[in-house]
Parts: structure tokens; C-alpha cells; sequence
């Protein structure tokens, strides 16, 4: 019976092909979407381990100055690398070995050349320096970059989001969904005070500089997306809270602007029953070792891994709808329910190539209908369900 299925598939694929060979030969693509989505040659040999990444930002003119240390293990031959940074950011040096290393650049790639060809099974180090004002995101989160922007009380916020377009538009790396950092990453970006700076994971020091400026060090330890990877830096609040789970005791912290404390006291409830429902479902939570934290953000929101981007005004729905139509969407804060899911689906579980960001999405969409069965039963979920197919779109 398998076979059969497979083969009328193949069938069906082998009579449509002509008419996707139609379809598709609209869409044209570049040498740098070659570039960015394909795992050729300069980046096949070698294999992150650890990201190392040092940040300063300035929020007066939105410019960042950094490096990037990658720790990478070599899986086959080869000698030049290919590291991503998206324009106009600039390469200042590489370094490896206290030796300042050759490299070219073609669009929002550049390839460096190492002084002779590593053995397999080698771990070694390189460094990337870099400066420039990255792009400035104008509809984030789904138009992605640096988010320099104000709170209500006219105060500096500043915040990244790049899913899709990709972390090489704020810092060095390589840039694919296919190679996550085995043992983790150091986040540590330095802002000027009075700013709190939250990233990914957990914060290990909080050192201040005589220039005025704070470097908050967060460190993660386990493999994480590099889209996820967040720079989250305002005038926050904190307080926390712990859940007994499947995993263990997890870490609940919470990072609302300090004019929304008792707001997000409220709203953050939701946090506990979610956990209970999708640890239920999907089993324990993926990174009990790295915390899980819920962060205001200036824009809507985003899974950042353990850092979930929070920006639903403190509100149940979609920014106060009900995508389902059926008033069960109500019950509970969209952002809190589908951001949180892509812990499992996205974050843990995660496509190896963005044209397969269906996988992302689709589970997480299907969350929120398992979380108002959680809270509701079966019926409501599937008439949450249901009610969400009126958002489904083909534009194709």
C-alpha cells in the first residue's frame, strides 16, 4: 500500500512537471540567492561549533561595531571559507592564529582563504571584525534588520528580528539553517546606560565600562538557529518565576519595560498553562537548560530561542482579534501560545532549507488549536481549527 502511494505521487508529480516547469520559470534567481541558500563548496568542509560574538551598539546613529569568533570543526578537505555579512556592513580583518588572513567579497558573502589546509577532525578558530550601520528594519518583524526605535516615554529601544532575511544582517556568520553551533553561543553586547540589554539564554555578567557604556554577557548552551539570535536592548524590568516540568525545574524569567510591570504580571499567567499543554503534547520543553523568557519588543514578535520577542500590547488575540472568527481565539495571548510553540517547531526542530518554513509555521498554527483543546476541549479545538482556514492564502 506504501508503494502504491509513492508511486501515484510520482505519477501525479510526473504529469504535473511540465505545467511547474511553466510556473516556475518566472521566478528568477540571483548568484547571491546561490549564495545565501545553497551549502556549496566553502561551507561544506567545515563545521560550527561555537559562536563567540562580541557586539557594541551605538543607538545615536544605529551603528555597530563587533567580532565574531567561530569555532568550527573540519569534516573534509578544503581551504577557503565562505562567512556571510550583509552590506553595507564591512569586514575590517580576519584573524586566525594571530595571522590576519586574505578574503574576498562577492555581494553579502565573502570568502576568506586560510594559510594552508587543515587536517579532518581539526577544531580551529577564526575571527571576524566588523563595523557599519546594518540595515534598518522598516516593517519589522517581517521586514527584518536593526529596529532603532523609542518607548512611549520617548526613551531609547532598540531591537533585531531576521528571520528569513537572515542574522548576516547584523553580524557575521554562516548564514544557513543547516549548521547550528554544537556547544552553543556567547551574546555579549555592550550598550550605553542607562539601556538593559536581553539576549538568548542566560546571563552570566553584567560589567560596566568607565566610557559609560554596560556589556551584558549572555551565554547558551545549547545548539541554537542564528535567526534567533537577538539583540533586545531598553528600559526593562524584571521579575521571574519557576515552572515544575517534564524536564525538570525550568526558569521563567520575565523582561517587560518598566512601565508595563504589572501589565505583563497579568498577561504572563499564560505562560504556565501553555508549558503544561505543549509539554503534554510535544514533550518537555527543549531548553531547560537555557531558561525560557518572555521579552517586550517593539515589534510583534518573534521566536527567539528562549528569548521569545513579545509585542501583543498585553492583549488576547492577534493584537485583539480572533484570527478563527469563532471567539475562542480570545481566550488566550496569540504571541504568548504561537511564538512559544516554535520552541518545539522551528527552534528544536528546524528546516534545513527556508523554503521548507512550512514545517516552522504549520505546527505552530496548529499549536494554538491544540492549546484552546487544552483549555476547552476537543470540539473547540477543532472548531478553532476550522475557523482558521479562512486565512488560508495560495498566491500561486
Amino acid at each position: 500500500m506504501i508503494r502504491f502511494r509513492v508511486s501515484a505521487m510520482l505519477l501525479a508529480l510526473l504529469l504535473l512537471a511540465p505545467h511547474a516547469a511553466i510556473a516556475q520559470a518566472a521566478v528568477q534567481y540571483t548568484h547571491a540567492d546561490t549564495l545565501r541558500g545553497t551549502v556549496g563548496p566553502a561551507r561544506a568542509w567545515w563545521d560550527v561549533t561555537f559562536y563567540d560574538l562580541h557586539v557594541r551598539v551605538d543607538p545615536a546613529d544605529s551603528s555597530l561595531v563587533g567580532h565574531n569568533a567561530i569555532v568550527y570543526r573540519v569534516l573534509a578537505s578544503g581551504r577557503e571559507m565562505q562567512i556571510d555579512l550583509q552590506a553595507p556592513l564591512q569586514v575590517d580583518r580576519v584573524i586566525q592564529g594571530g595571522l590576519s588572513l586574505a578574503w574576498r567579497r562577492d555581494g553579502d558573502a565573502f570568502f576568506v582563504t586560510l594559510e594552508s589546509s587543515p587536517r579532518v577532525g581539526d577544531l580551529d578558530t577564526l575571527t571576524v571584525y566588523y563595523h557599519g550601520k546594518p540595515r534598518v528594519a522598516t516593517n519589522p518583524p517581517w521586514d527584518g534588520g536593526l529596529i532603532p526605535v523609542s518607548d512611549s516615554l520617548g526613551r531609547t529601544w532598540v531591537a533585531t528580528a531576521n528571520q528569513g532575511l537572515g542574522a548576516s544582517v547584523w553580524w557575521p556568520t554562516k548564514d544557513t539553517q543547516t549548521d547550528e553551533p554544537d556547544d552553543g553561543q556567547r551574546i555579549a553586547i555592550t550598550v550605553p546606560n542607562p539601556l538593559v540589554n536581553v539576549s538568548n539564554g542566560r546571563l552570566r555578567s553584567v560589567i560596566n565600562h568607565p566610557d559609560g557604556t554596560t556589556t551584558y554577557e549572555w551565554f547558551v548552551e545549547e545548539p541554537i538557529n542564528n535567526y534567533n539570535v537577538t539583540i533586545t536592548a531598553g528600559h526593562y524590568a524584571h521579575f521571574g518565576d519557576f515552572y515544575d516540568g517534564e524536564g525538570g525545574v525550568l526558569t521563567l524569567d520575565y523582561w517587560p519595560v518598566d512601565y508595563h510591570v504589572e501589565k505583563a504580571r497579568e498577561q504572563f499567567q499564560q505562560v504556565r498553562p501553555m508549558l503544561e499543554c505543549f509539554e503534554h503534547w510535544f514533550g518537555p520543553y527543549p531548553w531547560y537548560r537555557d531558561g525560557f523568557k518572555l521579552i517586550e519588543t517593539p515589534h510583534l514578535g518573534m521566536e527567539h530561542q528562549s528569548a521569545i520577542a513579545y509585542g501583543n500590547g498585553y492583549q488576547n488575540g492577534y493584537r485583539g482579534r480572533d484570527l478563527s472568527g469563532t471567539g475562542l481565539g480570545l481566550d488566550w495571548d496569540f504571541i504568548i501560545i504561537h511564538e512559544s510553540a516554535h520552541e518545539w517547531w522551528g527552534n528544536n526542530l528546524t528546516s534545513a532549507d527556508l523554503a521548507d518554513m512550512w514545517v516552522h509555521e504549520s505546527f505552530a498554527n496548529y499549536a494554538e488549536s491544540l492549546y484552546t483543546e487544552c483549555m476547552h476541549g476537543t470540539a473547540a479545538g477543532a472548531d478553532y481549527a476550522i475557523g482558521t482556514r479562512s486565512g488560508i492564502r495560495n498566491n500561486r
